[in-house]
């Protein structure tokens, strides 16, 4: 397989050669998942809040103003300098100028580096996931994924000898648009595109029983690769370890690119206000609020008030000049939205969607943005659409994952391998990263986790349990099993740091087992 590979990305290069000095990248856009996106075509997996949309059918905010915060359980277990990671992320999209403004070429190809002390303590970086999911949540997927799409498979993509891949150089005429679509758009020609941040992309088809997964790869096997921001999560949603200690310094030329798209005002579609919003002044009886619209050319994130005292989010009005199209002229009218709550709120918690891989954040889906197809003469389509409130991250209490050898003895401890995986601050300094949770003083809570599997492929059977006890931070449980409840035989020990300690056990002998957690 890997000598077919190789073979297959020296045959693209050939195929794909092409002597240009000019900048090559694309984005890719974000929205709801539909019905033909699925995981049996390798489309969506679990984890994904959307799909890949067409140029045309792009999600976007229609407010220049959003709001943002952090509630208990995010100050509680990444603290403040948790806090100035995301606002750190928050201020790389607070800098970017106005949409008709922005140079493509002011940004860089690659900014994504790497630290190595923060790679030996496997961290990842809280403000470059930050950035990443924001840029998500404001209308971009990720380039690289989804540089060609498997919309429908069909026997004819096959290749010719059952030990080659199925690649574009196999697919018979008409594939493309028929089986397979591409979602990647130059930012400045706004086709379709193979590459990201300059690199030369191409896909095979993995075949598998009931599934087909279009897989990207560069074409030069030493080219970089996601490079994107807005690829980010992926590596981390697939629980990819090379995404440790690595972290991005600002956004890449094909995540701005993406950006200007959706905020372009020449980008028009007809749209509806936000809940909130409402006339102001000379507008305040009346307005109009399905409209076509230009995009509004720069979104600034401001935190949301809260009352020093209770620590509630406290309600906010933003005004702002809103722009329409009527009969072919550019309108203006004022308006005012009032925010009650965050529009994106930051959290920590224990995140258990896409178990048995270690989630690393869940986040708001994409099913209350509004889709605006048919009001824009697509009937039924995919979109345009609008990006509504409120959309909460989630960042995992990422901590000790512990993973059994299978077969478990009655007699002795159990054997398994161990890892940990924290988020932590760093940058390209020689200052020691910051590891989170922030060390925690007086009582607190954390969680032992355990996974139970039984049977063997395909027939699995999952139990999960977890124990959530308060104690003094640092306390010492003791995780122990036992076939009779009488004698029990010492697993693990746990310290209370206030993160998620995990358990993965498979297939013990007895035919009857018991697990408990006791403090030492």
């Amino acid at each position: 397989m890997k000598l077919s590979l190789q073979k297959c990305a020296i045959c693209m290069s050939a195929l794909f050669l092409i002597a240009s000095t000019e900048q090559s990248g694309a984005f890719a856009l974000l929205g709801p998942i539909r019905p033909w996106m699925q995981t049996t075509n390798g489309v969506f997996f679990v984890g994904d809040i959307g799909g890949p949309m067409c140029i045309s059918n792009g999600y976007r905010w229609n407010v220049p103003v959003v709001t943002y915060g952090f509630d208990q359980s995010f100050t509680n277990y990444f603290g403040t300098n948790g806090v100035a990671a995301v606002e750190g992320a928050i201020q790389i999209l607070n800098d970017l100028p106005p949409a008709s403004q922005i140079a493509l070429t002011n940004y860089p190809f690659i900014s994504q580096s790497a630290n190595y002390e923060a790679q030996s303590l496997s961290l990842y970086d809280l403000k470059s996931e930050a950035l990443s999911l924001l840029l998500e949540h404001m209308g971009l997927a990720s380039p690289t994924r989804y540089v060609y799409v498997l919309k429908q498979w069909d026997s004819s993509l096959l290749p010719p000898n059952s030990n080659e891949l199925s690649t574009p150089l196999n697919w018979p005429d008409g594939t493309i648009p028929e089986f397979v679509l591409q979602r990647n758009y130059d930012p400045q020609t706004l086709n379709v595109s193979p590459y990201v941040n300059e690199t030369l992309y191409s896909a095979y088809i993995v075949i598998q029983p009931n599934q087909y997964d279009m897989i990207s790869f560069a074409v030069d096997p030493l080219a970089p690769t996601y490079t994107a921001v807005a690829d980010f999560p992926q590596s981390l949603v697939n629980n990819d370890s090379t995404g440790s200690g690595m972290f991005y310094k600002g956004l890449t030329y094909d995540d701005v690119g993406g950006l200007a798209y959706l905020l372009s005002t020449n980008n028009v579609n007809y749209e509806t206000l936000l809940p909130g919003v409402y006339g102001v002044g000379v507008n305040s009886n009346s307005f109009v609020n399905g409209a076509w619209r230009p995009g509004v050319d720069k979104i600034t994130f401001i935190p949301q008030p809260v009352d020093s005292q209770s620590g509630v989010f406290l309600p906010t009005t933003n005004c702002f000049t809103d722009s329409y199209i009527t009969n072919g002229i550019l309108m203006q009218q004022k308006m005012a939205r009032v925010i009650s709550q965050p529009d994106f709120l930051f959290s920590a918690g224990d995140v258990t969607s896409g178990i048995p891989v270690i989630p690393f954040y869940s986040r708001t889906g994409t099913t209350n943005w509004l889709n605006n197809a048919t009001a824009n003469g697509n009937t039924n389509g995919a979109g345009p659409g609008v990006i509504q409130s409120q959309v909460q991250i989630v960042f995992n209490k990422l901590g000790l994952q512990f993973y059994g050898g299978g077969n478990l003895s009655d007699e002795a401890p159990l054997t398994y391998e161990s890892t940990s995986q924290s988020y932590g601050s760093f940058d390209g300094s020689t200052n020691s990263p910051t590891i989170y949770p922030v060390p925690q003083s007086g009582t607190g809570q954390f969680t032992v986790r355990m996974w139970l599997e039984m049977g063997t492929y395909p027939n699995i059977s999952t139990t999960s349990f977890a124990w959530n006890p308060t104690s003094a931070s640092g306390a010492q449980f003791l995780f122990e099993t036992s076939t009779n409840l009488t004698d029990w035989v010492i697993l693990s020990t746990n310290s209370n740091n206030g993160s998620v300690a995990t358990y993965f056990l498979d297939n013990p002998k007895s035919p009857s087992r018991f697990y408990r957690l006791i403090p030492q």
